[in-house]
């Protein structure tokens, strides 16, 4: 067998027989000298002073003091003068007709997103729709509307960030899968996050979209509960404000109207009163005697009073009930919902009322018999009425900024805007929103982005509007103008 060793063997060169040593020569130079120079040109000057500001020293939120003999002396010599003018004034029609809104009425009505989540919401149509308290955001429910029993679908809950600066229309930022078909959303009007929901078998949830498990709480099933779908969820205003309370009401097609306390950790909603819209007098919700309720389908609140609210019915029924003051926690159940006023019924199941966020007398509603009616409170029957078509009329919403505005979601696929101004009776605008007839289930204004109109279709698909200038700018007199129209369709 060989063996290998190490060996270190003598180095060999090759000189080259054709390049040169090359030879490297150093040298210096110098530049000339930079000169520089500093000089100070265009001063400023400043100084401060105080324009429209308040004083916030503890000095200043002193009461001043002053002597009420000489107040009231000045106030008696100049009361005559100031009360000719303001006098003058009211009676003056110098301005009748005149609209200081300088907008452009040609500017067209244009569709600046169409939603939709193909994948997940597959079969399933918009069922609700609500903007939140910054109105940045948009929630869509999505169930179905042709149950023949129990429901057996999955809802869904998606959500879109539309201030985002690239928003992928077929892509949601949020996605919350419900064991059955969602009904009805609502926002919480101070936190953006928060959102309550009422399903087609019955739970009312409140979920929080800043979470990565969004439920935080649902109703308890007992026997005072809902048994059927809870079509509309409405957050009730407390003095309070606090972040870990709450209180939700919540109705369903059984005819129960329930109110849910809301603590932050706890897992499932308390209920803490509740009533049946019925015709007759009951024998209590949880009672084997009691008579059979009248359906509820939608209700409505005016924005700065919860005192009383619009409640419709399967029947077409429309009423005015009155909240009981006093549900505190651990009060027994009412059991006949107070209705203070029964106007003139629909011909058909009322699917929409919304109260005029500027007239505490007004409330519109639509229904199954194609018409939109204005109510005013001081009347059984309507003061005004639209009949656009002859299909079903699903959503009806007041503009937030337009006294004389409202729109409708029709059975036909289209949505109507009418501005009182122009016509009582033809609606402005008359858009398709698809080719194949779909049903408008719902529509909703932004609140804050008072130009954005969306509207969700059968057929999952949700398209964000900006209104033209026209329509979200408030003209003159525009409230007094409502209030004459309403007085005058009463005498």
């Amino acid at each position: 067998m060989a063996k290998f060793v190490d060996e270190d063997l003598d180095e060999v060169e090759f000189k080259s027989c054709w390049k040169k040593e090359r030879n490297l020569h150093n040298s210096t130079t110098q530049t000339l000298e930079v000169e520089t120079d500093d000089a100070s040109s265009q001063s400023v000057s400043k100084s401060h002073v105080e324009i429209q500001t308040e004083d916030t020293s503890p000095e200043a939120s002193k009461t001043p003091e002053y002597n009420p003999d000489t107040l009231l002396a000045f106030l008696k010599r100049v009361e005559p003068g100031v009360m000719e003018y303001l006098d003058k004034t009211h009676r003056s029609h110098a301005f009748d007709g005149y609209d200081v809104s300088t907008v452009d009425e040609d500017l067209p009505m244009s569709c600046i997103h169409t939603l939709t989540a193909t994948e997940l919401v597959k079969e399933l149509k918009c069922t609700s729709l609500s903007w939140n308290a910054i109105g940045s955001t948009l929630a869509i429910g999505y169930g179905t509307t042709d149950h023949q029993d129990w429901c057996t679908h999955k809802g869904l809950v998606l959500t879109w960030n539309l201030d985002r600066q690239k928003v992928k229309q077929d892509k949601p930022d949020t996605s919350i899968e419900v064991s059955s078909c969602v009904n009805s959303l609502a926002f919480h009007p101070k936190f953006p996050a928060w959102i309550a929901g009422g399903t087609f078998s019955g739970d009312a949830m409140i979920w929080d979209l800043g979470e990565s498990e969004p439920l935080m709480s649902s109703s308890s099933l007992d026997e005072d509960s809902h048994r059927e779908g809870v079509c509309s969820v409405v957050w009730i205003e407390q003095s309070t404000r606090s972040r870990n309370k709450a209180k939700v009401m919540s109705v369903c097609s059984e005819g129960k109207v329930l109110i849910w306390d809301f603590v932050v950790g706890k897992d499932q909603l308390k209920l803490s009163a509740g009533w049946f819209l019925s015709s007759g007098p009951t024998k209590g919700l949880g009672s084997d005697t009691k008579q059979a309720s009248l359906g509820v389908t939608c209700l409505s609140f005016w924005p700065d009073d919860q005192s009383s609210m619009i409640v419709g019915s399967e029947s077409g029924g429309l009423y005015k009930c009155n909240m009981v003051e006093d549900f505190t926690e651990g009060n027994d159940l009412v059991t006949s919902l107070p209705v203070a006023f029964k106007f003139q019924a629909h011909r058909g199941p009322v699917y929409s009322s919304h109260c005029s966020p500027f007239h505490h007398n007004l409330f519109l509603s639509c229904s199954s018999d194609s018409c939109a009616r204005i109510h005013s409170v001081l009347e059984s029957h309507p003061v005004m009425v639209c009949e656009p078509g002859d299909s079903y009329l699903f959503s009806a919403r007041w503009s937030p900024v337009r006294p004389l505005v409202f729109a409708v979601g029709t059975g036909e696929g289209r949505l109507l805007v009418f501005d009182l101004k122009k016509s009582k009776v033809l609606p402005v605008l008359s858009l398709e929103i698809n080719k194949k007839g779909v049903p408008v289930y719902t529509l909703e204004f932004n609140h804050i982005r008072q130009s954005l109109l969306a509207c969700g279709d059968g057929e999952g698909a949700v398209r964000v509007w900006r209104l033209s200038d026209d329509l979200c700018h408030q003209g003159s007199r525009e409230v007094d103008l409502l209030r004459d129209m309403t007085a005058l369709n009463l005498d």
